[in-house]
């Protein structure tokens, strides 16, 4: 009986060594899994300073932020660009430095005849003759418009040239220039005279009865343009049908008189470089809103 119960004893403790190991081992897997199941994606997830996941979220905001700031060009933008770049101006800087006092029709199949082209005044103050000043003004105009990516051909680039008005004209016609626009200053025996105007063609003139609508509209965005300049008077526009440089013309044309010469005071602010650039930047200004209108 005393051995019975020893074997009992002793099968009991086996099953509970037995029973005991299980649950360490079964305790211990789970503890060698963990390591493998808590790879813990959602800390990896987590925005923590200094970590790799939170400098690649604050590099695509901060790029956003720059795309944002960077400024791209709208449709009108754009739209205006392709306008300027097939948009052709013809400058001629008025008048040389010798004239020219052969005579040339004043339009085609005219039987009146007139001068091929005037020497133009000089400056009161300045004693700076008018050639030079148009030259000076229509190369600070040319480049502005160039800037603006406006097509530029310049009748001459210097002085010393023999050029009629008619040539002229014909240069302009040649190009197939969108505007014509001639440059020059006024002159007076009054001194006190002063101010800009534009003169364009005539609606009574047998020559311009086609560029007639345009050269006005022209001219009255030049003039508009101009009357934003506070340091500028505007006298206002003065209709010509006695122009060569107008009746040979087949294209829109127009003419500005920065100033009067004759006008001391006028006269030397057509000499000051900043006034002029505002002054061509104005009539550059005035050239746009007519190539837009024409569109």
């Amino acid at each position: 009986m005393k051995t019975k119960t020893l074997l009992m004893g002793g099968a009991l403790l086996l099953l509970l060594a037995v029973i005991s190991g299980y649950c360490y081992i079964s305790h211990g897997e789970s503890k060698e899994r963990s390591p493998v199941k808590v790879k813990e994606p959602k800390k990896e997830e987590a925005i923590v300073p200094g970590e790799k996941g939170n400098i690649e979220k604050e590099t695509v905001r901060d790029t956003n932020t720059d795309l944002q700031q960077q400024k791209v060009p709208d449709a009108g933008e754009n739209h205006l660009e392709n306008i300027l770049k097939n948009f052709v101006v013809v400058i001629d800087p008025g008048h040389q430095r010798k004239a020219n006092l052969g005579k040339e029709p004043v339009g085609p199949g005219a039987g009146e005849m007139k001068m091929k082209v005037s020497g133009g005044t000089s400056g009161t103050a300045t004693r700076k003759p008018e050639y030079q000043l148009t030259l000076e003004a229509s190369l600070v105009l040319a480049d502005l418009l160039e800037k603006k990516g406006v097509k530029v051909v310049l009748t001459r680039t210097a002085n010393d040239v023999n050029l009629s008005n008619r040539e002229r004209a014909e240069i302009a016609n040649r190009h197939h220039a969108d505007l014509f626009i001639r440059i020059h200053a006024d002159g007076s025996t009054n001194r006190n005279v002063r101010g800009l105007s534009v003169l364009t063609p005539s609606n009574d003139s047998p020559y311009t009865k086609a560029i007639y609508q345009d050269s006005l509209q022209a001219s009255k965005f030049i003039l508009s343009e101009a009357e934003k300049n506070p340091a500028v008077k505007v006298n206002g526009i003065s209709y010509r049908g006695d122009l060569s440089g107008f009746n040979w013309s087949k294209v829109p044309c127009t003419l500005v008189e920065m100033g009067f010469m004759s006008n001391p005071a006028e006269d030397r602010n057509l000499s000051d470089p900043v006034y002029l650039q505002k002054l061509q930047a104005n009539i550059v200004d005035g050239i746009i809103k007519y190539a837009e209108y024409k569109q």
